[in-house]
């Protein structure tokens, strides 16, 4: 169990947590809203697909008149080439929004889930760390609340994470009160800063 683990307060844990919670939820909506943002770029998809069907149906058309007898001849080779062309923008719009579907889901997952992801990577290892070690104060403290081992750990865990200013307030030497037994004051500081108390 590291030592950095153990520095946290309960309270700054509950901020950390708040934090990490914000942190994910906001970039898992912006992931969402840029996955929608690009995936409704299809409707240009769409449009072009329009466009070349109309085209195509033009060049059909044209066909018709293409077969008839002194007027046909040079319209039926335009025709065809029309109806190639149009085929050929309906499937470049096809084929165009196929892609932006796939750019949008990878585009809402990076930017949704990699910044999540690396933040809760980081830092519930540390939490999981964090709350084992209150679990195992708050286990212990019911049966050894009280004993002089007990408190003197809890003590001199208090001298090591809290502030000067706060051990001042509880002690005018601390390390001379663990020393001559007085480990009560201290104990009771480290306890509430793990959020904990006594039974």
């Amino acid at each position: 169990m590291s030592g950095e683990t153990q520095l946290f307060s309960a309270r700054a844990v509950r901020w950390i947590d708040i934090g990490v919670v914000v942190w994910v939820v906001a970039w898992v909506a912006l992931g969402v809203l840029v996955w929608h943002d690009i995936r409704a770029q299809t409707q240009l998809s769409g449009d072009v697909i329009k466009v070349g069907t109309a085209v195509k149906d033009t060049g059909q058309a044209l066909g018709v008149v293409g077969g008839l007898p002194l007027i046909g001849g040079s319209i039926g080779d335009f025709a065809a080439k029309i109806e190639k062309m149009g085929a050929e923008v309906a499937a470049s719009g096809e084929d165009s929004g196929a892609g932006i579907k796939r750019i949008a889901v990878v585009a809402g997952l990076g930017v949704g889930i990699l910044p999540a992801a690396m933040i809760l990577f980081l830092y519930l290892p540390v939490r999981v760390r964090w709350r084992r070690y209150v679990r195992a104060v708050a286990k212990a403290l019911p049966g050894s609340a009280g004993d002089p081992a007990f408190e003197q750990y809890l003590a001199r865990r208090a001298t090591d994470t809290l502030p000067w200013d706060r051990l001042r307030a509880l002690s005018d030497d601390p390390w001379r009160a663990i020393a001559g037994g007085d480990y009560r004051a201290l104990a009771d500081a480290e306890l509430a800063r793990l959020g904990l108390r006594r039974p």
